[in-house]
């Protein structure tokens, strides 16, 4: 290997590799690397005249959903703040490519990168453990709100940087032979474990419940991993318990923040004054809660005046913030209508809706393949399980009835489109390897 080749490799295969440490470092340096990347593939791409990466089904639907978001904001255009995140989302789908073909060129699967993630883990879990424990994490950063939030500060969103590392650390444990059908390392096992006891002490309750259903995914899917997940379970019920009997402070109860105020919520208890103009499903329950009730009446007040294109990628956060539309004493406005789904449809209409569903069909469809592929072979194929946690995640990742963040959000973007890389890289690896 040459010096630039080793640089390369290093540079942009172990970057790729450990891109959810950028993120959690911050957006400006993931969003570099980002575009390096991109432009690193696409150099590649040209200088070789190997074009293989875009002239596939995958890059033709990821221009067509690109395609109608940009025209539905320009059709919609209100200001440049609120129409650049449409100008340039072309790059998120495009890493997701560049992701594929990275690690198709440098195979980073080694034990470096197993060992990276087991660090990373073992930080983030003992980090969030002593902020749950003393009120501070190591740099200082108090407990918002009644939940910790380890590194991220400000930003609740460790259990759901947690939740989406897992799956990727799965896939390196594979490779590396750690976990397979017929051997646990206990380590890793209470690792992970631990892994699943952060984010429900995050209090983040769409995490948790998307924590739950990634593992019926796989434990659906692959059935050689039953075992594994059955003791995951088991054991983070049994931390969880112990963990609660050891608690400094009444405040910090996840188990009353999941169970007991999301019943709350979507019942309407103490929301009384809300039933008048939102009125709830069967005049009993909230989608949710009252708030996340109002930004779907308001988005369904926006829809029907633009059904077919939508009102643009910041749409909705200009025309209720203008009092465009609004709901009665200023309620139901937000910077995004809290649900992938619910914003697709108000964003991009039901042109960029019926886009999504039919992702969402093609993924359900891929899920049933992975799953009839693992079980015609009696040999355990570490590569084809971890096509199928790809898959199982990319799933989850889309799943449509939970709160979600900004679909558009630069953070949330990449994240959703990281692991889509790896699938691609997976499925083309694995259909090469039953053709030949």
């Amino acid at each position: 290997m040459t010096i630039n080749n080793s640089l390369e490799k290093y540079f942009f295969g172990y970057g790729v590799a450990v891109f959810p440490l950028l993120l959690l470092i911050g957006p400006l340096i993931s969003e570099i690397f980002l575009v390096l990347t991109i432009f690193y593939a696409c150099y590649f791409f040209i200088k070789e005249n190997n074009y293989k990466y875009i002239k596939n089904k995958f890059f033709l639907f990821f221009f067509i959903f690109y395609s109608v978001i940009l025209v539905s904001t320009l059709i919609n255009f209100h200001n440049f703040d609120n129409s650049k995140s449409a100008i340039f989302y072309f790059r998120i789908p495009l890493f997701a490519i560049c992701v594929w073909f990275i690690l198709d060129k440098f195979q980073i699967f080694d034990k470096k990168i197993l060992i990276f993630y087991t660090i990373l883990f073992l930080i983030i879990i003992l980090d969030s453990l002593f902020q749950y424990y003393t009120g501070k994490n190591i740099l200082g950063n108090e407990i918002l709100r009644s939940r910790i939030s380890s590194f991220f500060g400000k930003e609740l969103i460790l259990g759901g940087f947690i939740m989406r590392l897992i799956p990727l650390f799965l896939v390196y444990l594979i490779i590396n032979d750690k976990i397979s059908e017929k051997k646990i390392n206990f380590f890793y096992l209470i690792l992970i474990s631990l892994g699943c006891l952060i984010i429900y002490l995050s209090g983040e309750r769409t995490s948790f419940a998307l924590l739950i259903l990634l593992f019926f995914t796989i434990f659906f899917v692959i059935k050689s991993l039953r075992k594994f997940i059955i003791y995951v379970m088991f054991s983070f019920i049994l931390l969880a318990v112990a963990v609660s009997q050891f608690k400094i402070s009444n405040e910090l109860d996840p188990a009353k923040r999941m169970f007991q105020k999301s019943f709350e919520q979507i019942t309407g208890k103490g929301e009384e004054q809300y039933e008048e103009y939102k009125k709830k499903m069967f005049n009993k329950v909230y989608i949710f809660s009252h708030d996340h009730h109002g930004h779907y009446i308001l988005s369904y007040q926006m829809f029907k005046d633009h059904p077919i294109i939508g009102t643009g990628v910041k749409g909705f956060r200009y025309l209720c913030r203008n009092k465009i539309y609004i709901l009665e004493k200023d309620d139901g406005c937000s910077t995004h209508p809290h649900n992938t789904y619910v914003q697709i449809l108000v964003s991009t209409g039901l042109i960029g809706f019926i886009i999504l569903l039919i992702a969402f069909g093609f993924i359900i469809k891929a899920i049933f393949n992975c799953r009839s592929e693992m079980r015609k072979t009696n040999i355990f194929d570490p590569y084809l399980a971890s096509q199928g946690i790809m898959i199982s995640t990319i799933f989850v990742n889309l799943w449509p009835i939970v709160p979600s963040g900004n679909f558009f959000n630069n953070w949330l973007s990449m994240i959703y489109f990281y692991p889509i890389g790896f699938y691609l890289y997976l499925r083309f690896k694995n259909e090469k390897k039953r053709i030949g």
